[in-house]
């Protein structure tokens, strides 16, 4: 086939030649005996593709310019063809594609057959090498018609014209048998005077003799006159016998094409004849596409009871390639580095999963991961369990996908990303330990007994899914039948995109049968908010196929020309309405029935069109595969029970045991059988799995509906008594999910054998919360406590105060803590000793804190403290708080961390005493933050006198947050360092535990660290007591770390951009959890940085006006200081001096380090104000804020020392001493930049610019503006940018000889 211009050599023959010769070219080719299939196969594709192009002159000819020049018979006269075949290369075979056109002498035309160099075959890839493609007819010497000019046909002159094109096709492929002729074709050729001779032999089993079975026929059409050419077809071709002979020439469909062309002369035409050429045409173009499946004769594939089977196209989509089109985009842009979602609804078995499916080649080729899980209605409790386990499994694969150095960027980036939160990603997801020795966690660690909640999960997992997925590397998420998902397993799929800090490549997929999910499915309110939080969503809905695409589908299957196969295909619609597995699976039972079958004689698929629409199926795909099923045998229908039972998949483990059971000693055998007959496959040795979920739903509806719950039940004790006494980590949800289906039937049973189903569900509600899976959790410890009889808390005390404990601790974790409040009440009321009642205390005073009730948790914790003998004050007096701190520190004088470390572990008795401490501190800094100290003494006293626990670390920590709030002095800032040091590095070293670090992280760096632990470093831990709370779940103390970071990264000079997207998230956060008090906060602060910035965005940024009810409360100094922090750096000295006045008169808090940032712009801003109107009062308040900072450097020289030395600058400067001011100001410039405050580095350049430029020194003075831009643009403030570029533009006529450059800068402070 030509493809494009060539430089190649055509050959030119005459039809007839080429016929008779093949690619030869010789007259009367030998026929060689064993003739290769693939050389015949060859010959057969040629003739074809002639025939193809001489349709397409035939079509042309139609027009009234050519139809003068010939008659029909003429045209259509073998002789009236030259065949353009292009010369094969020296040593090369010839092939069909070497065929370029065909010319015809009368009228004048030609036709190029052409296969598009564009056209990529992916729909037939079962064909064979070089056989078959697509073609296109070219017409060089024609002249195109206009545009939409119609060409019109007489259906008479059509009908002959078709007629004398199955005679010609007769001719070609006639003279062509020799080089067709197989073995069993019976073709003999004979050569005489008059012509050539073709004899077919009867290959049948008569027992007539031989000569009796050939007969002789003469073909030679030219001894036919043109005028008798029809009379003569009409007799020739019309006899039983030259049927016979056609068929066995060439294959069914072709044999078909020539019969229905010669039907058309018929006076009382056939239902099958040709209404025009371009019906043929059409024909002639599908045989050439997909030769294998229509042009070539295979003999169809038996089954074991030789019934022939359907040839369907396993990987084929019908009618879908606007859906694969819309997902595959999907797919591209997903892996351009940004995340959708998809979402499918359809009737099971209309090509949800086969849509989806077509994609794996796709992702794997771009090296991404493809995660598959199909939801089952049998295991819908443990949705949760089954998503973190395709997590698990993304390890593996990119475990097998990624080189040992990509693997080790991952690994760094884990370490970084997770920090000590490795250990509850390595609980989470078991497999990343492959990854490197680097992630195995410790004995320890596995050990612990801290469980991530939901909340944990979501947030673990989008920190993973970013490091694993990118743009090179995306992730395809495919939830199938999403329908049997409850809310916990898609709220953290939903979490994946819905990270508004999100950078993921992840393509979300789920599908869900639309008839049946309700209305107000999870699923929806999913789709709804991605779409309004501006996740890009593309929402498909299947139909069944339509008839065209119906009939393509049976056509394929049927290896038929699709106009043959309609009539059945229409009827299969009407009864199907075009799903396309009950399609499947009702050509599957005509097979079965005999109503389709395949004919030897014919050698095609033959029916009955009465027989089969008169064949009575329900409209229910389910009903009908049940009908299927039940013709089975007793043990195979057995086999598909048991499967069914446990879902769309039964485990090798519940294989092995049950076949130990006398009554399912043969279940493997059976479930073998079942693969053999198509309705499940094996996975592994002993694993099976049903091919569709409609199978496995027909195979359960064999149970009758009301022993379904006693089969399950029977199935679940059969696996309990066959593993009585053994592990049963892998059957035990298999046990407990079968029983819970005939819980009524547990009540019959003997007391003993109740508990023990009691206590599996216990253990089953153990491994889900391992899994950290609470939802099943909750479900196992319900029905645990249901078993028990109804005065269990008489007769099995302990495991109903256990169960419910546990229970109460799954609902907390899922976020439900109504029902885990109202459990815990009847647990309070069921225990009579305090001792008994202190687990469901201390989680009801937890649930109180979390739900932002202070006072009624501090109530009650004070309440549990005065029956354990510590009785809580209402009212201090400041002396009496200050004495008890002085008293209580002398007791920790020089405390090292060797001495906690080395200290006895505390009573287990008084261990619930220091929690409820722990819980009142958390109550109380909301509901009566002065009670505080006296609760962090009383705490140290006890581990003084009785041993370490892990709650007295937060002892240590509040009683230094205590010393350092009170009064400022050096020696409590000495004492409470050193104490808060030793606790924390106590902490580290003996305890870690996971569930405190975001409280201790949150106190301890975000109050008083500061004072001589550097800036930057309590920034940090800040952000890893925010992920570490996120990873536990603990929102409010994730939220309450956020606060305090961001308050801390603007004062360190964080990247200002940078800052502003982390912020945003926190304010999502913080919304979404309702932290209102948090929000203020944060809204405060997102004013400033946007100030910075230079961006105002009114719908973001609130500006505050204070109202005066808020008088001395904490949120109006926030909002004063920041006030202060905008006017500064602004430049707006007055109101920046008014902001500053009212906040030192808001609140006393002399331990903040906002109160010595404010002294430290307090102190500029007064020499900024005593430049335009000098005062002495300003010169005071220079001096004083030098003082403060002064002091503060002592503790912390690496936090303060660049204020100190700035601010001595500035009075330098005020006092006219150039030299000291310069040397002060360069001092400055370095402190900022060895300290990491990028601003302060930049605002030390601009005010030495300033002072350079005022006495005169301009070369200096542009060198530091310059710096300054340079600082500030780090920084990411266009604020300062734009300020510093005005005194450039001052500047900008004075081009500097010798500039300051960071390196004078850097040599003078040196000097």
């Amino acid at each position: 086939m030509s493809s494009g211009s060539t430089n190649s050599r055509v050959v030119l023959a005459p039809l007839r030649q080429w016929s008779e010769g093949g690619f030869t070219g010789q007259n009367s080719p030998p026929q060689a005996p064993g003739r290769g299939d693939f050389e015949r196969k060859q010959v057969l594709l040629g003739t074809t593709a002639i025939a193809y192009g001489i349709a397409g002159l035939l079509q042309q000819t139609r027009s009234h310019c050519y139809s003068a020049l010939s008659s029909l018979d003429e045209q259509c006269d073998i002789n009236n063809f030259i065949v353009r075949i292009k010369a094969p290369g020296q040593g090369s075979q010839p092939t069909w594609k070497d065929i370029e056109g065909v010319d015809m002498l009368s009228p004048r035309l030609s036709v190029n057959i052409v296969e598009p160099y564009y056209i990529m075959r992916h729909d037939y890839d079962d064909q064979e090498d070089g056989l078959g493609g697509y073609l296109v007819a070219e017409f060089p010497s024609l002249k195109k018609k206009a545009d939409g000019a119609p060409v019109f046909i007489d259906q008479i002159e059509e009908g002959n014209r078709c007629h004398l094109f199955g005679v010609l096709l007769f001719e070609i492929f006639s003279l062509s048998s020799p080089l067709l002729a197989t073995d069993t074709c019976g073709i003999r050729r004979h050569h005489n005077e008059s012509g050539t001779e073709f004899a077919l032999e009867d290959t049948g089993s008569s027992r007539e003799p031989a000569h009796k079975k050939t007969q002789l026929v003469n073909l030679r059409a030219p001894s036919v006159p043109h005028i008798a050419r029809r009379e003569t077809s009409h007799k020739l071709f019309h006899s039983n016998f030259n049927i016979n002979l056609l068929d066995g020439l060439v294959s069914p469909s072709l044999s078909l094409v020539i019969r229905n062309l010669l039907d058309c002369g018929e006076d009382d035409r056939p239902d099958n004849a040709y209404e025009s050429l371009e019906v043929v045409i059409s024909d002639l173009h599908l045989l050439l596409l997909d030769p294998s499946r229509f042009l070539f004769y295979n003999e169809p594939n038996y089954d074991e009871l030789g019934v022939p089977q359907l040839s369907f196209r396993e990987y084929r989509l019908y009618g879908r390639e606007n859906e694969v089109s819309l997902i595959t985009d999907a797919f591209c842009r997903v892996s351009c580095g940004t995340s959708e979602s998809f979402f499918i609804e359809g009737f099971s078995g209309s090509g949800k999963s086969r849509l989806v499916n077509g994609l794996v080649t796709r992702v794997s080729m771009a090296g991404g991961y493809m995660l598959v899980h199909k939801f089952d209605q049998m295991s819908n409790e443990k949705p949760l369990l089954e998503v973190i386990a395709l997590f698990n499994d993304l390890c593996l694969l990119v475990r097998e996908t990624n080189s040992q150095q990509d693997l080790l960027v991952i690994v760094n980036d884990l370490v970084h990303v997770f920090g000590s939160d490795l250990s509850l990603l390595s609980q989470l997801l078991p497999n990343i330990k492959l990854f490197s020795p680097q992630l195995i966690p410790t004995d320890d660690e596995r050990e612990s007994e801290y469980r991530i909640n939901l909340r944990g999960i979501c947030f673990m997992l989008q920190r993973f899914i970013k490091i694993v997925s990118n743009g090179k590397n995306p992730v395809v998420l495919f939830l199938d039948d999403v329908q049997w998902c409850d809310t916990s397993a898609l709220a953290v799929v939903e979490s994946l995109l819905g990270d508004v800090n999100g950078s993921t490549s992840l393509l979300l997929i789920c599908a869900y049968r639309s008839n049946e999910i309700a209305e107000d499915h999870e699923i929806f309110c999913i789709a709804k908010r991605l779409k309004s939080s501006g996740v890009p969503m593309n929402m498909v809905k299947l139909e069944g196929l339509n008839p065209k695409d119906l009939n393509t589908m049976i056509s394929d299957a049927l290896c038929m020309l699709p106009r043959i196969s309609e009539p059945l295909s229409d009827i299969v619609f009407q009864k199907t309405k075009g799903n396309p597995f009950f399609v499947l699976e009702f050509l599957r039972s005509l097979v079965d029935r005999g109503l389709l079958k395949h004919s030897n004689s014919t050698r095609t698929w033959v029916w009955d069109d009465d027989n089969v629409s008169s064949t009575d199926i329900t409209g229910s795909v389910l009903h009908f595969l049940s009908f299927k099923l039940r013709r089975l045998s007793t043990k195979i229908q057995s086999a598909l029970k048991v499967a069914a039972c446990f879902g769309v998949k039964i485990s090798a483990p519940v294989v092995s045991v049950l076949g130990t059971d006398p009554d399912h000693s043969d279940i493997h055998n059976n479930l073998e059988q079942v693969v053999k007959e198509g309705l499940m496959i094996r996975i592994g040795t002993s694993e099976f799995k049903f091919v569709h979920d409609k199978i496995q739903e027909a195979a359960y509806s064999l149970i009758p509906e009301d022993d379904k719950s006693q089969y399950h039940y029977s199935l679940g004790l059969s696996l309990y008594f066959m593993t009585k006494g053994e592990v049963l980590d892998d059957i035990l949800f298999s046990i407990a999910d079968q029983i819970k289906h005939g819980m009524s039937y547990l009540a019959d049973e003997n007391p003993e054998l109740q508990i023990d189903i009691a206590k599996i569900y216990e253990l089953a509600s153990i491994k889900a919360v391992a899994c950290s899976d609470f939802v099943s959790s909750c479900s196992y410890l319900s029905y645990a406590l249901s078993i028990l009889p109804t005065d269990h808390w008489k007769s099995h005390f302990n495991l109903s105060r256990r169960f419910s404990i546990r229970l109460a601790k799954s609902y907390v974790s899922c976020g439900d803590v109504e029902k885990a409040h109202s459990i815990l009440q009847q647990m309070t009321k069921q225990c009579l000793s305090i001792e008994d009642k202190l687990p469901a205390h201390a989680l009801i005073a937890t649930i109180y804190t979390c739900s932002k009730n202070f006072k009624e948790a501090y109530s009650l914790c004070c309440e549990v403290l005065s029956q354990r003998g510590e009785v809580i004050p209402q009212s201090f007096y400041f002396n009496q708080v200050t004495n008890m701190l002085q008293n209580t520190s002398k007791s920790l004088h020089r405390i090292t961390v060797r001495d906690l470390l080395e200290m006895k572990e505390m009573n287990e008795n008084l261990i619930p005493t220091m929690n409820f401490f722990s819980l009142i501190i958390s109550a109380a800094f909301f509901a009566k933050p002065e009670i505080i100290p006296f609760v962090a003494c009383r705490m140290v006293q006890l581990t003084m006198k009785n041993g370490l626990c892990k709650y007295s670390i937060e002892g240590f920590i509040h009683l230094a947050m205590a010393l350092c709030s009170k009064t400022v002095t050096k020696k409590n800032i000495e004492d409470a360092s050193q104490i808060g040091k030793a606790a924390m590095a106590c902490y580290r070293n003996r305890y870690n535990a996971s569930d405190q670090l975001p409280r201790l992280c949150g106190f301890y760096y975000g109050f008083f660290a500061w004072h001589t632990e550097s800036l930057q470093m309590c920034a940090d831990m800040l952000w890893r007591g925010f992920d570490a709370g996120m990873s536990l779940g603990q929102t409010n103390h994730a939220i309450f770390n956020s606060v305090h970071y961001v308050k801390t990264a603007i004062i360190t000079g964080h990247k200002l951009p940078t800052l502003l997207i982390e912020i945003e998230r926190f304010l999502e956060l913080a919304n979404n959890h309702q932290q209102n008090l948090a929000q203020e906060y944060l809204m405060i602060y997102h004013g400033t940085i946007s100030t910075l910035i230079n961006k105002r965005e009114a719908s973001i940024t609130k500006c505050y006006d204070p109202p005066t009810k808020l008088a001395n409360a904490p949120i109006l100094q926030a909002i004063y200081a920041h006030r202060v922090f905008q006017a500064f750096w602004q430049g707006h000295s007055e109101r920046c001096q008014y902001y500053i006045n009212k906040f030192l008169t808001a609140r006393s808090d002399e331990g903040s380090v906002v109160r010595i940032t404010i002294s430290f712009i307090y102190g500029l801003n007064s020499f900024q104000l005593r430049r335009i109107r000098p005062k002495t009062k300003q010169r005071a308040i220079m001096r004083r804020s030098i003082q403060v900072l002064k002091t503060a450097a002592t503790y912390s020289h690496r936090n303060f020392q660049n204020k100190v030395e700035l601010l001595e600058a500035e009075e330098f400067s005020d006092d006219g001493k150039h030299d000291e001011a310069m040397a002060s100001y360069v001092a400055a410039i370095n402190s900022a930049q060895s300290n990491g405050f990028i601003h302060e580095q930049g605002l030390a350049c601009e005010l030495a610019g300033y002072h350079c430029k005022n006495v005169g020194d301009r070369d200096a003075a542009w060198s530091f503006f310059n710096q300054a831009k340079r600082y500030y643009t780090e920084w990411g403030s266009e604020l300062k940018i734009n300020s510093v570029a005005l005194q450039l533009e001052s500047l900008s006529d004075y081009m500097p000889v010798n500039g300051y450059t960071s390196l004078n800068i850097s040599q003078q402070s040196c000097s």
